[in-house]
């Protein structure tokens, strides 16, 4: 394993703020409510974004949120056209847009205009978003990766009043993520996007943490407490301490480094054989990608290859968001465990891309036709199309 000092200086951020487009244009773009989901947003997450260095967080919260509501609405309308008065999933994140001035600027991603040029992602696979929009495996595999941004985006913003000093590499690694699963779901339901120009720098200051990373996760370094507040969902948060906000995280990534005592564990256990195997071979993955990131050698700027190491370093996170906040009961008691499957194969298939190692044998098509059969339902009643929904 290499040597490693600390993170390159060149890649700290300067600022974190996913861009966040016109709030008109927002509250008339699509079948919700748009501002029924900021109030529950709010809601949720009693996060106070007026508290003292925590507006940049909340701003990026706010970005998450309407990067879902985007892809909860593109999947609705695929699903069953137009939805009408209906709560995102994405109202679990808690932010009021009034506490902050918006920015004016247009942002394609995120208000859905058609891409202009290139690739939507650097990492959507072109062979699935081929298929077609309108197949149910595709709606089903659009699902999961759907279910997959909201876990990671309510672990991480349950997780700033909980994991605070961590908060930083979550909300970067979140950032990146959520409007790349956003712009893959787009993509294979026949809807790509521009992409956001700010992924690649979110990724570069992932990079640069990598040593610590690392490290954690070889010594399972774990805030358990911290950690166990985060997953109970519907429980009440602590005030935010703005001060321990940070932008670096020395500790790591407490949920992806309590993946190895996740496997064997007894709630694992009681889970079942099939979403076992699925969680050791995430963990497999995991391994062979901390592997990976330990050979990164230290430079003032990081490489494309390295930048896609962080990209499924964000898969990595969000596998583990799922696992927990399902296995701590923060699911929806209406949903089917086929949706963890779903989603656990789904970000297992993408671990392996972004690593560009073969893709391991995995029956998908029951379990994405049977999570498509289930989003259609949802959509006709009108009801949240994932198990994170508040």
């Amino acid at each position: 394993m290499a040597s490693h000092s600390g993170p390159r200086p060149a890649d700290e951020p300067t600022a974190l703020a996913l861009p966040v487009p016109d709030a008109t244009a927002a509250a008339a773009g699509g079948p919700d409510n748009h501002e029924e989901l900021l109030r529950r947003h709010r809601a949720v997450l009693r996060q106070d974004p007026a508290a003292t260095g925590a507006a940049e967080l909340s701003r990026q919260v706010l970005g998450w949120a309407r990067s879902l509501d985007l892809g909860e609405r593109t999947l609705r309308e695929v699903a069953r056209g137009a939805g009408h008065g209906v709560s995102s999933p994405a109202a679990d994140l808690g932010v009021d847009p009034a506490d902050f001035p918006l920015d004016a600027d247009h942002d394609p991603v995120l208000d859905g205009d058609p891409v202009l040029d290139g690739d939507p992602v650097l990492d959507v696979d072109p062979v699935l978003a081929a298929e077609g929009p309108r197949t149910r495996q595709a709606v089903g595999r659009a699902a999961a990766l759907f279910g997959a941004a909201e876990a990671a985006a309510v672990l991480a913003a349950r997780s700033a009043h909980t994991l605070t000093a961590e908060s930083g590499l979550t909300a970067t690694l979140v950032s990146a993520l959520v409007p790349a699963l956003v712009g893959e779901l787009t993509a294979q339901l026949g809807r790509p996007l521009a992409a956001d120009p700010e992924v690649e720098r979110r990724r570069g200051v992932v990079v640069a943490q990598f040593p610590w990373l690392v490290h954690g996760f070889a010594m399972e370094t774990v805030d358990r407490a911290g950690l166990a507040e985060a997953v109970r969902r519907g429980a009440p948060l602590a005030e935010l301490d703005a001060e321990r906000l940070t932008p670096l995280s020395r500790g790591g990534c407490s949920p992806v480094q309590a993946l190895p005592g996740l496997i064997g564990s007894p709630e694992l256990t009681a889970a079942g054989d099939e979403l076992q195997g699925l969680a050791k071979a995430v963990l497999a993955a995991g391994d062979e990608l901390h592997r990976r990131m330990a050979e990164v050698p230290e430079t003032p700027q990081s490489a494309p290859g390295d930048r896609r190491l962080a990209a499924a370093y964000e898969a990595l996170y969000a596998a583990a968001a799922a696992l927990e906040l399902w296995i701590a009961g923060a699911a929806d008691a209406r949903a089917d465990e086929f949706w963890l499957q779903a989603t656990l194969r789904g970000l297992l298939l993408r671990l392996h891309r972004l690593l560009d190692e073969p893709a391991p044998a995995l029956d998908t098509a029951a379990v994405e036709e049977a999570l498509a059969d289930r989003i259609a339902e949802l959509a006709a009643a009108g009801a949240p199309l994932s198990p994170f929904a508040g």
